[in-house]
């Protein structure tokens, strides 16, 4: 499936009188490494809180995978489940995987569960349950981590919540979202509608702002900018490339960060820092760690 077929930054202007801006930078990778070996096939994988590791799965997201990123250790398997790994994410302290679990009913909608795994011990724990034929996993920020973010299965709108509470609509529009991104501050969603990226304020006091095409994988630490992948088809069926890209939230600019005919980078995410950010190439199933530079 080509994902440009099934694919708003607010900015506020500031008007500094007698000021000139700065040139702007330019993102580049660099040092780029692959950090698995072996026959195994991975995807998307995600940083640890402290930088030093990465959770990723395999192409079905039927399985969590961890590993060191310095060193060469080996990748330990966590837990194998249909769908668990996708969009699985790591525990605020680093110590344990959050997922969703699926359990069917004879009649209705089944169970949706999310959980917890320790990664040392394997203990499980259940955060919510869900029966409702509107469950669906949920994102949020690590500085408001009760605001709740999720598509509405029935109505395909992007929606939040706070704990709780009554929830409210994020996309008036008539549309079929997905794969919505919050920004780290909590403020500001990144959703597709189609092929297009839009940024919506999560409490809708703006107008929604176009981003392009693409698919957002993760934001900068700081709010400037997302990184974003593009596929590529031939016959409309099977994914024969892909790149990716950086978009730089206040002024809309879209650079190229790879350009390898031979790999399809998709799934990057930025390290805590900032400083790095790691991949996958869908072609060959390996993990690839970079260092992220901005040049003048």
């Amino acid at each position: 499936m080509n994902l440009k077929t099934t694919l708003c930054c607010l900015t506020g202007l500031t008007f500094l009188t007698g000021s000139v801006s700065p040139p702007a930078q330019k993102p580049v990778l660099q040092n780029i490494r692959e950090i698995t070996t072996g026959e195994n096939e991975y995807s998307s994988p995600v940083w640890s809180p402290d930088g030093q590791k990465l959770l990723f799965t395999d192409h079905h997201n039927d399985a969590l995978y961890i590993k060191e990123v310095a060193g060469k250790s080996n990748v330990q398997k966590i837990k194998s489940g249909q769908g668990i790994g996708y969009k699985a994410r790591w525990t605020p302290d680093g110590k344990g995987v959050i997922f969703y679990e699926k359990k069917a009913a004879l009649t209705g909608p089944g169970t949706l569960f999310e959980k917890s795994i320790n990664i040392k011990g394997g203990r499980e724990r259940i955060l919510t349950e869900t029966t409702s034929t509107k469950a669906n996993r949920t994102f949020t920020s690590k500085k408001n981590p009760s605001l709740k973010v999720y598509i509405n299965p029935e109505t395909l709108k992007l929606e939040a919540r706070e704990g709780e509470g009554e929830p409210w609509i994020i996309t008036p529009e008539d549309g079929q979202f997905y794969s919505p991104l919050v920004s780290p501050d909590g403020k500001n969603v990144i959703v597709n509608e189609g092929a297009n990226m839009y940024l919506y304020s999560i409490h809708g006091n703006a107008k929604r702002k176009k981003l392009g095409i693409g698919l957002p994988t993760s934001w900068l630490p700081d709010g400037s900018g997302i990184l974003t992948f593009e596929d590529e088809t031939k016959d409309g069926h099977t994914i024969s490339g892909s790149e990716l890209y950086h978009v730089a939230i206040q002024t809309n600019a879209k650079t190229k960060l790879t350009n390898t005919p031979d790999k399809i980078e998709m799934w990057a995410d930025v390290s805590p820092d900032g400083k790095r950010i790691t991949f996958s190439d869908e072609k060959s199933g390996k993990i690839y760690v970079a260092d992220l530079k901005f040049n003048r």
